[in-house]
């Protein structure tokens, strides 16, 4: 019997045979009701035979059948449980596959594996099952890691995102730039190839298809900045001097008593996080120290240190004064930066201008949402359709430079072969994208960050 170090296979090696039958558990371990054991490879169905009794899968392909699980070595009882065959290429990984579905826990869904093991199959690695979706070409590169992105959202937007780049909303927004870049470089190679005259005005057509590649290319690049928030969620710094209700504003929007609360300045020396949902959107709210000029030990002095920190990196930040103080500083010059004035409860007469809220009463605290989402350009209703992630980010950018690089080989005069390794060359990074254009490298950064059994 393995040990729960066998659960974790080396990820360094994904490359292997995809001839091979896998197995991994495809739900999370734990208490529950139900387990699902996947299986897939070429002797998926004869594997299945001698570890689950019952119907026969192969009559009844993509339909659930009763029947029990054993172990192959000694016909021993395991589980009784569904099965279900899906025949390939029409199934998620393009090869046959076997899902089991037998009851929860610790120790059944374990013998099970083992059990599929001990019939043929071998651990599968982290991602193998969306590696060989992908591979069998039953999703491209991007849709490959809309999975993963799927079963890491912690929010209404970021499933919503990934959704759409599962269903192919990039590779679709992609198709005609490809298509556009590929006949420039097909009519440059069609120069070459029959050796015509290379002329000023094939050179200025050339150029003008550059102009607008790139005019095209730039918007879906500056998706990312906006998509990111979808993706990844708002990070949203608390900032302001000593006891300007920082803390208490903190404990307000998160809905319940997270950060400690006292009249004493200075109470807070390092900062505290927390997620909260706004309209299906995951904020992180993070209260700091107090910024003061003067009067901080040496402890509040490193959180305040912190502070400037938490500011610099934020996506946005709430700056925060006292309406009952006298002593109101400066806001820190950073982008995305919203002025509140606090304690809007303790207020006598009409507070000034601009935000204010009470996090005793919860006044103001709709309007500081939607302010905060207005800053950065964030509505919730407003998903975009496709917003590439940080490695497909990076392939685009690398792509507009290849045409930058045509463009100006272009304006310097320089022989068509070099017009033609630039465009090359952005067409291979555009590539990088859906993954008509990958690398062992590539495959291994991708998959690798999978979880086992997807």
């Amino acid at each position: 019997m393995a040990d729960r170090s066998d659960l974790t296979a080396d990820a360094s090696d994904l490359a292997a045979d995809p001839s091979d039958l896998i197995a991994a558990p495809a739900t999370a371990p734990g208490a529950g009701a139900l387990s699902v054991i996947r299986l897939s490879g070429p002797s998926a169905l004869a594997a299945a035979a001698k570890m689950f009794v019952g119907p026969d899968l192969a009559a009844r392909p993509r339909a659930l059948v009763l029947g029990r699980v054993i172990d192959p070595r000694d016909g021993r009882f395991i589980d009784q449980a569904l099965a279900v065959y899906f025949p390939g290429p029409a199934s998620f990984t393009g090869e046959d596959s076997v899902e089991i579905q037998g009851h929860g826990g610790s120790a059944v869904p374990r013998l099970t594996l083992e059990a599929a093991r001990a019939a043929g199959a071998r651990l599968a690695r982290p991602g193998e099952f969306t590696q060989r979706a992908f591979l069998n070409g039953r999703l491209s590169l991007d849709q490959a890691e809309a999975v993963a992105e799927l079963v890491a959202a912690q929010s209404e937007a970021e499933a919503a995102l990934a959704a759409r780049h599962l269903q192919g909303a990039l590779s679709a927004r992609l198709a005609p730039f490809r298509g556009r870049l590929l006949a420039a470089l097909a009519d440059l190679t069609a120069i070459l190839d029959f050796e015509e005259d290379w002329t000023a005005a094939d050179a200025r057509r050339l150029a003008e298809t550059l102009t607008a590649l790139s005019a095209e290319l730039r918007p879906l690049i500056e998706l990312r900045r906006r998509g990111r928030i979808f993706r990844d969620g708002l990070r949203l710094t608390l900032a302001g001097p000593p006891n300007a209700g920082k803390s208490s504003l903190f404990n307000a929007l998160l809905g319940r008593d997270r950060a400690l609360v006292s009249p004493q300045p200075g109470t807070t020396r390092d900062y505290l996080e927390a997620a909260v949902n706004w309209s299906g959107l995951r904020v992180e709210l993070v209260d700091t120290a107090g910024l003061r000029a003067d009067g901080a030990d040496e402890l509040e002095t490193r959180g305040q240190a912190l502070t400037r920190r938490e500011l610099e990196q934020a996506d946005a930040a709430l700056w925060l004064q006292d309406l009952t103080a006298d002593d109101r500083p400066e806001p820190p010059d950073v982008p995305g930066l919203v002025p509140v004035w606090s304690k809007l409860d303790l207020c006598r007469g009409e507070p000034p201008p601009g935000l204010a809220v009470s996090a005793l009463t919860g006044e103001g605290l709709e309007e500081l949402r939607a302010a905060v989402l207005a800053t950065v350009g964030a509505n919730p209703d407003q998903v975009p359709e496709a917003a590439p992630n940080l490695r497909q980010q990076k392939a685009l950018e690398d792509c507009l430079a290849g045409l930058a690089a045509a463009a100006a080989a272009l304006g310097e005069g320089r022989p068509p072969e070099i017009v033609g390794l630039e465009l090359t060359g952005a067409l291979s990074s555009l590539d990088l994208v859906t993954g008509r254009t990958m690398t062992e490298d590539l495959l291994a950064e991708v998959f690798s960050r999978f979880c086992l059994g997807k």
